[in-house]
């Protein structure tokens, strides 16, 4: 059978499947942005909120007096008949010395046997165990023993002078003799018996190393029961008026170079006053010293005292410390800048050479990173040291030739770095705590680069 020639053959079409292609642009596009991502550099970052930093305010300082000393004119035994940091009036008895040691003797003995009190002694010591027991709680227990030691020596030396005046006849005799010495207090003050080669120190001419404590001695007198001419018999302190210097750091001199008044509290007894203060510097020290006008009879018996300084802990931003770096700007008069180009944008105009060798001037936009009352801060590639800055109101040009340091951080919050200057309130080993609210700088939620070293102005970044 002869085969059909006229059967025509139709060409075959293309079948295109519309969704291969569009999986196969979202792999392309999946294949890129991992690459992209993989080969990008990848900053990490800190979100800036609000927080705060404790400051150190713990410290042990020296305390300075004005503090007389008064020497034995002769030696020999030597009794006392008041007791330590008490204030006395002038020509109070304060001790004798007795150079044979009979009537001294005879005192000493007076404690072992039954000796009878004037009235106004016990009448003291009674008013001072009432004032005990009206104050007393139970939480200060540990006032007990200091409470027994007081009234042991009041009563002991209420016993010396009962003693003393019920041998006046005999006491007189030998003072005739001048063997029998009487020593009263030549001017009011409080009477302390414990010596440490300071009574003179001053916040003068005090040096670093009396602060440190370790190879510090003091010899109590009373403990003593004889004695050798010129060497010390007691102490007065003669004036309310008295300081603590202790060391400080960089940190809190700044803190405190604002003020001049501190609340302190006493680490003995939990007590507090106010001290005004001066800071002075030696070299690379720094030594805070207080000023007080009270108190001083309190803690009389100590060289050393611990303290707190009540300040109340640093508040504002925290950042890290390794965002923070440095950057140098130019400082520009604000009156040479003004508005132009093709947008509003503040900037300046520069005077500059062209191909021709012609002078033509140029706008320049700049950023404004921070400002005082007369200046802007500005960093600009079209900005460098003698650059000409023309006058908007036709003075005369501006020369470029300042510049400084300023601290700041990269805020990343559109993608890229932006320098943001930072205002440092207080700063430790790991965070800084930084104002809140200030021009051109940082706002709670901002994200900033975590380590501003690795960064520079303007870069793109992926968090």
């Amino acid at each position: 059978m002869k085969k059909n020639s006229k059967i025509v053959k139709y060409p075959k079409t293309l079948n295109v499947n519309i969704g291969v292609i569009f999986f196969s642009l979202i792999f392309i596009y999946l294949i890129f942005n991992v690459y992209t991502y993989v080969t990008a550099k990848h900053v990490a970052y800190y979100e800036v909120d609000e927080g705060s930093i404790r400051v150190q305010t713990s410290y042990k300082g020296i305390a300075l007096r004005e503090e007389k000393v008064v020497y034995a004119a002769n030696s020999g035994y030597v009794n006392y008949y008041l007791k330590d940091n008490t204030r006395a009036k002038k020509d109070l008895l304060i001790c004798s010395v007795d150079e044979n040691g009979d009537i001294s003797n005879q005192i000493s003995n007076a404690g072992s046997g039954e000796q009878s009190l004037s009235d106004e002694a016990y009448h003291g010591l009674v008013e001072k165990m009432k004032d005990y027991s009206n104050s007393y709680q139970p939480m200060m227990y540990y006032d007990s023993y200091t409470f027994k030691e007081d009234l042991q020596a009041e009563l002991m030396e209420a016993v010396n002078l009962s003693a003393l005046n019920s041998m006046s006849e005999y006491a007189k005799g030998a003072e005739a003799d001048q063997t029998f010495h009487r020593v009263n207090a030549m001017c009011p003050g409080i009477v302390s018996y414990y010596f440490d080669g300071y009574e003179s120190v001053t916040a003068e001419n005090f040096t670093e190393g009396m602060l440190d404590e370790s190879g510090y001695e003091k010899d109590n007198r009373k403990a003593a029961s004889h004695i050798e001419a010129g060497e010390p018999l007691f102490k007065l302190i003669t004036a309310e008026n008295w300081q603590i210097v202790v060391e400080i750091g960089e940190e809190l001199k700044k803190i405190l170079a604002e003020d001049s008044v501190i609340k302190v509290k006493f680490k003995s007894d939990e007590t507090t006053a106010w001290a005004t203060y001066e800071i002075q510097t030696r070299g690379d020290k720094h030594f805070l010293i207080l000023s007080f006008t009270n108190s001083v009879i309190r803690y009389a018996s100590e060289r050393f005292i611990d303290i707190e300084l009540m300040l109340t802990k640093q508040e504002g931003l925290k950042i890290p410390n390794q965002s923070i770096v440095t950057k140098e700007f130019f400082i520009v008069p604000q009156s040479y800048f003004t508005k132009g180009g093709n947008t509003n944008s503040l900037g300046v105009l520069i005077e500059m050479t062209d191909d021709t060798g012609q002078k033509i001037q140029k706008f320049v936009a700049t950023d404004i990173y921070d400002s005082t009352e007369e200046s802007y801060y500005v960093n600009e590639e079209d900005l460098q040291k003698g650059t000409k800055i023309i006058s908007p109101s036709g003075g005369e040009p501006f020369v470029i030739r300042d510049s400084e340091q300023l601290n700041g951080v990269y805020n990343i919050n559109k993608g890229y770095t932006v320098f943001r200057i930072i205002d440092i309130l207080y700063q430790n080993e790991e965070y800084t705590i930084i104002s809140r609210g200030t021009d051109y700088g940082l706002s709670q939620y901002d994200h900033i680069a975590l380590d501003g070293s690795i960064v520079v102005e303007n870069e793109i970044i992926n968090k």
